[in-house]
């Protein structure tokens, strides 16, 4: 296993263990947590596995970027929506040109100079817009030359939820915590239900190792793939 692949595994392992810790000391009796304890940090367990999925997200594609940096590749090589990701993250001028006649020399300037060269490292900005969803992590995937997931995989089809519906749940629970909202009763948070939540994310970040390992064997990331 190389040195990404173990740092990628790494990364995994210890937000897996930050899960199931959160898991004993909320849903277990080892320390005895009254009432109001149990029902305030159930609650936010929600929150605490999406924060640690949207970490996981940030670190796992950076370190991919990174690898694909390290291998030192002309820029123009790299597949389309590589590309695309790099210039929309590099140039904000693709999504508001400039109005104003030095603004729109200056940002000529910029692509001149840009082109000019053949090695440009890969921007690692990553904006999830705080909501990773079925449709954001598929977005990612694709903007990295990467398989997306399919609406039903593994144990997310029938007759459990899906996967895209798993996720829109999941995060449907996470926004009604993090925006002051009020679970209703018949949806609080129990040790079945942070289970669920949990084995998605264990889930996902395994395929996502699993997807991100193979786009760098495969060289997907290249423009003839």
């Amino acid at each position: 296993m190389s040195d990404f692949e173990n740092e990628l595994l790494k990364i995994i392992e210890e937000r897996q263990s930050a899960l199931f810790e959160i898991e004993r000391v909320v849903f277990t009796k080892r320390y005895n947590l009254s009432r109001k304890h149990f029902e305030i940090f159930s609650i936010q367990s929600i929150a605490m596995i999406y924060s640690i999925w949207e970490g996981f997200i940030q670190n796992a594609f950076r370190l991919y970027l990174d690898e694909l940096n390290k291998k030192k590749i002309e820029f123009q090589k790299f597949g389309d929506s590589i590309v695309i990701f790099h210039m929309e993250n590099t140039f904000k001028q693709l999504k508001l040109y400039p109005q104003k006649d030095n603004g729109k020399i200056s940002f000529y300037l910029k692509l001149k100079d840009f082109f000019s060269n053949k090695y440009h490292p890969v921007s690692s900005k990553i904006d999830l817009k705080n909501n990773v969803n079925f449709e954001v992590l598929n977005k990612i995937l694709k903007a990295f030359c990467l398989k997306p997931f399919k609406t039903h995989w593994k144990d997310y089809n029938h007759p459990n939820p899906n996967l895209k519906d798993c996720m829109y749940d999941f995060l449907r629970y996470r926004n009604s915590v993090a925006h002051g909202g009020d679970i209703s009763s018949y949806e609080k948070v129990t040790h079945k239900v942070y289970k669920k939540y949990k084995k998605l994310v264990i889930d996902l970040m395994y395929e996502i190792q699993n997807k991100i390992a193979a786009g760098i064997k495969d060289e997907t990331f290249l423009k003839d793939q």
